[in-house]
């Protein structure tokens, strides 16, 4: 009678146990390829891959340098990229305080959107515009904005 309780007993405990051996998931790897990073001038467009990326338009409110300010600001720019048949897209990315819809992100400390462009997509990183607003600087730099175009 016992040896049939002792078996019940850990028949019932090996029913209750479950394994946690995880089998082996099948990954989805995305495949990009980055196609280059440049440094955008105003109207000055660049080839990257066989994209043409041209900064169309700059929009500054950022808290210059030295001045102390209510809200950071954002550095809002308005991009266009071309591909070799013609078809053309422009995307807004920005860095710095959220805009308001239907461009709202979030705070941004770099951008990224997508693209897609006949049959392909292209993912857009915005990195840095430059150069910082400075109160005390009456004849800036040019403006530039870094960014990455990657082809997934």
């Amino acid at each position: 009678m016992k040896s049939t309780t002792y078996l019940a007993f850990f028949g019932l405990l090996l029913m209750g146990c479950r394994s946690t051996e995880q089998l082996p998931q099948e990954k989805k790897e995305t495949i990009s390829h980055e196609l280059g990073a440049c440094s955008l001038e105003l109207h000055k467009p660049v080839t990257v891959g066989e994209l043409t990326v041209n900064l169309l338009k700059v929009e500054e409110s950022r808290c210059p340098l030295n001045v102390n300010c209510i809200r950071a600001g954002s550095a809002v720019t308005h991009v266009q990229l071309q591909d070799a048949r013609g078809n053309s897209a422009t995307k807004i990315l920005y860095l710095g305080d959220a805009l308001a819809a239907p461009e709202n992100r979030g705070p941004r400390s770099a951008d990224t959107v997508h693209v897609s462009m006949t049959n392909k997509v292209y993912r857009l990183i915005l990195t840095e515009v430059l150069p910082l607003p400075n109160a005390s600087d009456p004849s800036p730099a040019p403006v530039t904005a870094k960014m990455s175009v990657v082809a997934l």
